[in-house]
């Protein structure tokens, strides 16, 4: 009952105005009117902040005045939603869409979380810059017609590792070392190993097998 009176002593006061933005100072607008100048506060329902020569319908509550809508603003002038504190989007049904023909910004002073049972990114040309990247999945599927890493180090440690390629080429400008308990090298054609000097020394055996041997 104390709710229900006190929404009908606002109803009793309350009657509505229309104004020109001529500034802001801090919260408050000030508003231009018939009656003159006249200093308002922005409605919470009023999420589009008023800008300088908006025309605002405004309501006077108990002798307060209050911002409800922005009823016109200039063609092609910005527009900002605004909160005082947190701010939730939130759908019983359906799905929610952004679209806008020149860009979608996103932007946050600390975190920025995204969750979703598929994730999809399209586009026709992506860059990331991050100063460090955490990535942890199950498994991952990777198809490209061309890739092109440049860095300066690069660090892996895998139980397992399995490559396979029509073609490979590696070039090592300064030492290559390889250490591994076995290393088994096959070649259906033809194996050829050149160097300026060539070493092959073994704790136990060194062995050469072949139809043929030529040294020299």
């Amino acid at each position: 009952m104390q709710s229900v009176a006190r929404t009908i002593r606002y109803e009793r006061g309350a009657h509505g105005d229309h104004g020109a933005v001529l500034r802001a100072e801090g919260s408050t607008y000030i508003v231009e009117t018939d009656d003159g100048e006249v200093r308002a506060k922005r409605a919470t329902s009023c999420l589009l902040e008023p800008a300088a020569g908006d025309l605002v319908l405004l309501a006077v509550v108990n002798g307060a005045q209050y911002i409800l809508a922005v009823l016109e603003r200039e063609e092609g002038a910005p527009s900002h939603l605004v909160s005082e504190g947190d701010l939730e989007i939130r759908l019983r049904r359906g799905s929610l869409g952004l679209s806008a023909p020149d860009g979608v910004r996103v932007a946050s002073g600390k975190d920025l979380s995204m969750a979703a049972s598929t994730f999809r990114v399209q586009a026709r040309e992506g860059h990331v810059a991050l100063g460090l990247l955490s990535f942890v999945s199950e498994r991952v599927r990777a198809e490209v017609d061309r890739a092109r890493l440049i860095g300066r180090s690069l660090d892996a440690q895998l139980e397992r590792l399995h490559q396979k390629v029509k073609r490979s080429y590696r070039i090592v400008e300064e030492a290559d070392h390889v250490r591994a308990e076995r290393i088994d090298y096959a070649a259906k054609g033809g194996l050829a190993l050149h160097g300026e000097n060539a070493k092959i020394t073994a704790s136990h055996v060194v062995k050469i097998d072949g139809d043929q041997i030529q040294v020299g």
